[in-house]
């Protein structure tokens, strides 16, 4: 008879897979927000916590007169936000805006050692005039439409009635305070006159046939 140790069969268990390393990824986590997205909300933490606000060494190092600092920010008035949603919207400020360091600026120009109000008062003064030519240009641009259209009405009035006559002069109207709602950055005004003027057109279009 064979021997009860030469009838055992081995048995090897199977083997278990690694565990992951510290570094590796969990593909079943969910993925981080956009790259611009926290740019954003990074910003806004700046401004209002501190760039230092991770206790990072090169942080706690920044000062308000560093060249990545926002100067217009520091004096109190940044124009990348004063135009926002209009026609001279420029966007977000490539440099940063911290209200730590709007403190820190503040505490030196009492001081005397700084002061950017210069700076910012010539900043304000180029915009004044750059909205000034945009408004002229506007306006002139109106009155060469309204030359267009009057040398339009005096050939049709004799053939259109007096109400399409009317719905015209309505329209006229609506369409220049669309282009002031439009210059304002008045989005809802802007709208709402669009769809008069569509109504009015329809109306328009009845008394024509």
């Amino acid at each position: 008879l064979p021997s009860s140790s030469s009838s055992l069969i081995a048995i090897t268990p199977p083997k278990q897979p690694p565990p992951p390393s510290p570094g590796t990824k969990n593909p079943s986590k969910g993925r981080a927000p956009p790259r611009g997205a926290m740019d954003a909300i990074r910003k806004q933490l700046d401004q209002l916590m501190g760039a230092n606000r991770n206790g990072d060494v090169r942080e706690v190092s920044r000062k308000y007169y560093d060249r990545d600092v926002c100067r217009l920010f520091l004096a109190g008035l940044c124009p990348h936000d004063l135009f926002q949603l209009t026609k001279m919207d420029m966007g977000p400020c490539p440099k940063l805006h911290s209200l730590q360091l709007r403190k820190e600026y503040e505490e030196a120009k009492a001081k005397g050692m700084d002061n950017y109000d210069h700076e910012l008062e010539e900043t304000v003064e180029r915009l004044i005039v750059e909205c000034e030519r945009k408004i002229q240009r506007a306006l002139k641009r109106l009155e060469e439409e309204d030359a267009k259209a009057a040398i339009a009405i005096s050939i049709t009035e004799v053939t259109q009635s007096k109400e399409v006559l009317e719905f015209s002069k309505q329209i006229k109207e609506k369409m220049k305070e669309i282009d002031t709602f439009d210059f304002d950055g008045n989005t809802e005004g802007k709208i709402r006159a669009t769809e008069e003027v569509d109504k009015l057109k329809e109306q328009r279009a009845e008394e024509q046939v």
